[in-house]
């Protein structure tokens, strides 16, 4: 994959662009399933289809009882907003996949304070091989900005990693977030672009996921990457020194962030795998390995790595999963037993 992810002179113009085609595309539109409808307010007449179920076919009462408590659910799931963390916890494990193998960089391109408080940082993201686009946009706005600049007992480093774990809204330039989250994330209240309010009775009736690729692949950066840190605590110091957040990312900056995170081994940009017990232990072992490496000597090794089977209750998929990635840290399969043993003990 190209390292690039394009121009970042122009970019603003080229989001304000794409989002206004969406809009008015939105508003051309007839094929909408509008909430009166969903409420029951519906015209058999229209003739308006589902993949309910699986396969396109007309639209019965019985759907839009189903689309009903689908709402309900996404309603009551996300009524005190969302976190970056449950961004990902929530999201499909395939989406998760192709953000870690499809999407290598995202970039923090812009930030500025928007009405309310928040802050709006635009990231811009490289494209799928198979996608028509050469890049996508993010639009991440981080709730808690105000208060943060106001909260002088932290330094810019630490308010900074506070805003990464507080509330967001998010939105995204690609068809995947139009067409099958935005609804969602509407209905949610985490929604930072154009509301949407036609249920998405083709694309995603079920409403299940969070987040496309490209929102994915963010949220690993504003969770792991130093850049993002960085950004955002230059944004908050700013505004404490009584000028505003805007911040801008030079053209050298950009290449060189995508650069780094392109170099990186995929394991490096895989935040999960999609099997949450394992991604637990993983990140157990990964802080108990960085907190030992000082003092942990090589223990004798016994056959089989049983004590790492012990550490995991026999689970067999499990074991082998971290075998692997004790080699990736570079200790043996009793290391990471013992320090997930301990940090389990920690956590008791």
């Amino acid at each position: 994959m190209a390292t690039s992810i394009g121009s970042v002179k122009g970019s603003s113009q080229e989001l304000r662009s794409r989002f206004g085609e969406d809009a008015r595309q939105r508003r051309a539109a007839a094929n909408i399933l509008d909430p009166s409808e969903v409420r029951g307010d519906y015209d058999a007449g229209r003739m308006m289809e589902t993949t309910l179920g699986g396969e396109a076919r007309p639209i019965t009462n019985e759907d839009l009882a189903a689309f009903r408590q689908n709402a309900r659910t996404a309603g009551r799931r996300f009524k005190g907003g969302i976190t970056v963390r449950q961004v990902v916890d929530l999201s499909l494990s395939k989406d998760r996949k192709r953000a870690r193998t499809e999407i290598p960089s995202a970039v923090p391109a812009s930030s500025r304070q928007v009405k309310g408080g928040a802050l709006e940082t635009r990231f811009m993201t490289s494209s799928s091989p198979q996608s028509k686009h050469a890049r996508h946009q993010v639009i991440v706005e981080f709730v808690d900005f105000e208060g943060l600049v106001a909260n002088g007992s932290l330094s810019p480093r630490k308010a900074a990693r506070e805003l990464a774990r507080g509330s967001i809204r998010f939105d995204c330039t690609c068809e995947h977030h139009r067409y099958r989250r935005r609804y969602i994330a509407t209905i949610g209240r985490y929604n930072a672009g154009r509301p949407e309010t036609g249920y998405p009775k083709i694309t995603n009736p079920d409403l299940s996921g969070v987040a496309c690729k490209h929102v994915l692949r963010v949220m690993s950066e504003i969770e792991g990457g130093s850049a993002v840190q960085m950004f955002l605590a230059r944004a908050i110091e700013k505004a404490r020194g009584g000028g505003t957040a805007v911040q801008r990312t030079s053209q050298k900056s950009a290449d060189r962030q995508a650069q780094k995170q392109d170099s990186r081994p995929m394991a490096a940009n895989a935040q999960e795998t999609g099997d949450r017990d394992f991604d637990r232990s993983r990140r157990a072992l990964r802080k108990a390995a960085k907190a030992a490496s000082a003092t942990t000597t090589q223990p004798k090794r016994t056959a089989k790595g049983s004590r790492a089977a012990a550490a995991l209750g026999g689970n067999a998929g499990a074991r082998d999963k971290l075998l692997a990635a004790a080699r990736d840290l570079g200790i043996s399969p009793d290391q990471a037993a013992k320090l997930l043993a301990a940090a389990a003990k920690d956590q008791s």
